[in-house]
């Protein structure tokens, strides 16, 4: 049997020297699977993309393409679209991959009712820090936070973090990608993984897979917090009931800026997406929240 090609996904803006080592250790520690890698330099000024493409340039396993600056999730859906393969691992640009990751992580994926797959984190910066056993939700902020390992074998989830989420293309293009209508950056990871879940597929850790993410105080591009809290505030309205996505919008009432992201939302194509999406899914999310004792 032919061997499933899996593209891996890398969308990056400023990552500096990261992302050159993020892709050599790609090359180095990916062996017996059939892969290609996938850069989108999001608008990148620190020449960042230039030295993966000029590295690289002669290597037709790996596609590069520029842009002005989509976001992550724009970013990622942008790369899917160019990608080859039939497995889609989306990855930052700044993590450390060390042997044996990826046949770890594609493996779950054979079972039908699971849609995506993601490992354990660890930080790159402190061999000895905390771990994280995938995410839960920090109540009504919808921030997220991270589990304890639960199992030795693959098991459920409510969050994947997006640091490296593993999806076959079919499901990914079924359940519409990326929300495409997310600001630069924040929760593009979560709501992937509650859409997933209410699309009627599983979430799982892999906890025989360990991706090293550079954990950071600051991202090296300019993020407003008004676009953050707007990505949360669109996630509660195209997925809550009324009644949660209520305690959600009156939790951010009081905070600087409020009225226009309200504004924003209302300008945007949020109810109508909703509408589409509440058709579309098989769980709702009282369902799922109280699959995972979350209190949102």
């Amino acid at each position: 049997m032919e061997q499933e090609k899996v593209s891996i996904i890398i969308s990056a803006c400023n990552e500096g020297n990261n992302l050159i080592d993020t892709v050599n250790c790609i090359w180095t520690n990916t062996i017996g699977v059939n892969f290609e890698v996938v850069v989108v330099d999001d608008g990148s000024t620190d020449g960042s993309g230039d030295n993966v493409a000029a590295c690289f340039r002669q290597e037709n396993r790996v596609v590069f393409i520029r842009t002005p600056g989509l976001g992550v999730a724009g970013g990622r859906n942008l790369g899917a679209q160019a990608a080859a393969g039939e497995i889609f691992v989306f990855l930052d640009g700044h993590t450390y991959t060390p042997p044996g990751w990826l046949e770890a992580l594609i493996e779950p994926l054979n079972d039908l009712h699971i849609g995506m797959v993601g490992p354990v984190f660890a930080s790159l910066s402190e061999t000895k820090g905390p771990m994280g056993f995938g995410g839960t939700w920090r109540g009504i902020s919808l921030e997220m936070d991270w589990l304890p390992r639960q199992s030795d074998n693959p098991y459920p989830v409510p969050i994947l973090p997006g640091g490296c989420q593993v999806i076959r293309r079919r499901i990914f293009e079924r359940i519409g990608g990326y929300e495409s209508g997310m600001t630069k950056w924040g929760s593009e990871d979560l709501e992937i993984s509650l859409r997933t879940w209410l699309m009627g597929y599983d979430c799982v850790l892999q906890p025989k897979a360990v991706v090293y993410h550079l954990f950071r105080k600051s991202h090296p591009y300019h993020v407003e917090v008004p676009e953050v809290i707007y990505n949360r505030l669109r996630m509660a309205l195209l997925h809550f009931n009324s009644e949660r996505a209520g305690r959600i919008i009156d939790h951010y009432r009081g905070m600087s800026g409020f009225g226009k992201i309200m504004v924003w939302l209302a300008g945007s194509d949020v109810s109508e997406k909703r509408r589409e999406l509440i058709k579309l899914r098989s769980r709702d999310d009282d369902c799922y929240f109280t699959r995972f004792g979350c209190q949102v």
